[in-house]
């Protein structure tokens, strides 16, 4: 019988192993105002998606007076 020799397993850099890398040079405060800014993103992006902002982006309000914008069609200025 002969007896076979294991290899080491060599490990495979990922990406998520160099960004974990790059977390570790950051200060505290960096990783806090990073984290806050992606919890703002994925808010802001799931709220878009369950049309949450559908009546402060689409609608024709005026933000100043609420009134609607499609009433004043034919004014003249």
């Amino acid at each position: 019988m002969t007896k076979k020799k294991t290899k080491a397993a060599k490990k495979n850099k990922s990406l998520l192993s160099g960004a974990a890398k790059s977390l570790r040079k950051l200060s505290t405060t960096k990783k806090v105002v990073g984290g806050s800014a992606l919890l703002a993103l994925g808010l802001g992006y799931l709220a878009q998606r369950r049309g949450l902002f559908s009546a402060l982006i689409g609608g024709d309000t005026d933000a100043n007076t609420g009134e609607s914008l499609s009433s004043m069609e034919g004014a003249r200025l």
